[in-house]
């Protein structure tokens, strides 16, 4: 490409369902190479399959892109000089090209019925040949054609394929080569009379001329066509870079359970915008110097199309799938059933929890906001994102978050009064016969001990099960329940430094009067 030619790319979903992260990787990585090279980025809906295209789908994917920061130069609500970039608006731009196609011999009608076209793709795989359109109706008269459209038959409009040896170089993948022979004739306006999707992308990226096209490495297998159409209609050809295969952690191709999750899904689990850009940038790209935590304005600067490898990149957000439980829940119901699926080490949560970390706090706060707002468990004036007493316990938990959904329960914690004992798991433990020893022991300890962090609380309960010959949920349980009444929450190590040893002695001497046990 000539270096004074303006970089100009574009992210065109078709509004049939939410932004799911394949989408919103191409939607990025387009984004960002614009900014990167001072060009435009453009966004363009592709709504000609208007059975499944929907006005909730067009929104909901609007909203994504919004709550990612992804913002367009030219497109919806925003206009520019080629638009309307809309395709539904655009069929009488599609047809005047179509026309000059056929006129030109480069395109005909085809008046087969989807019968007929059925019946020659079983004859081919009954053969064992691959199916290849045979071109029946490519050197019609013209009086033959007029006699079909006069009869009111309906046709669709096949793209006359040369037949050549294609080639190109793709910035990820490398030289790519094609034998058109293998492609036929292929449709590019369907008989409703909407173009087909690589007839309509070819027209509309030529118009609004597009430098780059920046896709995922699916797409690939449609690039000949595409060129084709490019060439017939006396269009530059733009560079073509498509992206790796995003795969699970089991090395497969993301299954519909983890693939489909929404975008949204991952801001309402309380994920930050900041954090899941930047875990989408890595997911088949690395920055110059390796660094992953790219936080501010590194991305938009640094980000280079041609750093992206081929090679398939791991998605590690969820759990890798146990057996055959791959199939099972292939769509989550609740933000619940997401959270349990997901993967605790994840790179996604290493970089959540540097970000929730090392953001002004009062981002954090505001972020945060929608957490508390139901909270009534936290007192009205502490779910206000401005209030500094909040910030400071935001400040003193934020170590131990990994997205900020988690958030309102440490910080309940700190105003919990009326502590009882009131699940019946909870007294189960409590009334249990080794139970009392761990908790008078653990209580003791406590009392004789200065603990300030993570690991001093560790060793003192250590201490307790080495005195007590308990372990593990026998020794762990009797003291969860003595410090919350309650049989499950917050990690104890992490819970324990944050309360501080008064308030915890005073919730083990409350809980103790309570179930009868006698501390020293």
């Amino acid at each position: 490409m000539p270096e004074n030619k303006e970089v100009r790319t574009r992210f065109a979903p078709s509004p049939t369902g939410f932004l799911h992260v394949g989408g919103a990787r191409t939607a990025l990585f387009n984004y960002l190479y614009a900014k990167a090279q001072g060009g435009k980025f453009l966004l363009r809906v592709e709504d000609t399959d208007q059975a499944r295209s929907t006005e909730e789908s067009f929104k909901t994917i609007l909203e994504s892109l919004k709550w990612l920061g992804i913002e367009w130069d030219e497109g919806p609500h925003v206009g520019g000089p080629y638009g309307p970039y809309v395709q539904s608006e655009r069929i009488s731009i599609y047809k005047e090209y179509t026309e000059k196609l056929i006129s030109e011999g480069k395109a005909y009608r085809c008046f087969c019925t989807q019968e007929e076209l059925e019946a020659k793709k079983k004859q081919a795989e009954a053969m064992g040949v691959p199916y290849v359109y045979d071109g029946l109706h490519a050197n019609m008269s013209e009086a033959e054609v007029q006699e079909k459209l006069k009869a009111g038959t309906p046709y669709s409009v096949r793209f006359k394929t040369p037949s050549k040896t294609l080639i190109f170089d793709d910035i990820i993948q490398g030289k790519v080569k094609f034998e058109t022979k293998l492609i036929g004739d292929f449709i590019i306006v369907k008989s409703d009379g909407f173009p087909s999707y690589n007839y309509a992308v070819v027209v509309d990226d030529g118009l609004m001329k597009i430098s780059h096209v920046i896709r995922g490495v699916g797409h690939l297998s449609n690039t000949p066509r595409q060129i084709l159409i490019y060439e017939a209609l006396g269009f530059p050809v733009p560079e073509f870079a498509h992206a790796s295969e995003i795969v699970g952690m089991d090395g497969k191709k993301l299954s519909k359970r983890a693939g489909a999750t929404s975008i949204l899904a991952f801001r309402d689990l309380g994920y930050l915008p900041e954090t899941f850009l930047n875990y989408m940038a890595l997911l088949g790209w690395t920055s110059p110097d390796g660094q992953e935590y790219l936080p501010g304005d590194i991305l938009p600067k640094t980000f280079d199309v041609h750093r992206c490898s081929k090679s398939p990149s791991t998605f590690d957000v969820f759990k890798k799938p146990k057996g055959g439980d791959e199939e099972v829940a292939t769509n989550f119901s609740s933000l619940d059933q997401i959270a349990e699926a997901m993967n605790p080490k994840s790179k996604l949560n290493w970089l959540s929890n540097k970000y929730i970390r090392e953001l002004p706090i009062q981002k954090v706060a505001d972020s945060l906001a929608p957490f508390l707002e139901n909270r009534t468990d936290i007192p009205a004036e502490y779910r206000d994102p401005k209030n500094k007493e909040l910030h400071s316990l935001v400040d003193s938990v934020r170590v131990y978050l990994d997205n900020l959904r988690q958030a309102p329960d440490y910080i309940a914690e700190f105003f919990v009064s009326d502590l009882k004992v009131e699940d019946g798991e909870a007294k189960e433990i409590l009334s249990q016969e080794f139970s009392p020893k761990v908790v008078s022991t653990f209580y003791e300890l406590l009392k004789k001990s200065d603990p300030k962090t993570d690991e001093d609380y560790k060793a003192l309960m250590t201490q307790t099960g080495e005195q007590t010959g308990q372990k593990g949920k026998t020794l762990f349980m009797p003291i969860r329940v003595s410090a919350t009444g309650k049989a499950h929450g917050l990690e104890l190590p992490i819970l324990f430094p944050l309360l501080g040893k008064e308030k915890l002695l005073k919730r083990i001497e409350k809980i103790s009067v309570q179930v009868g046990i006698s501390l020293p």
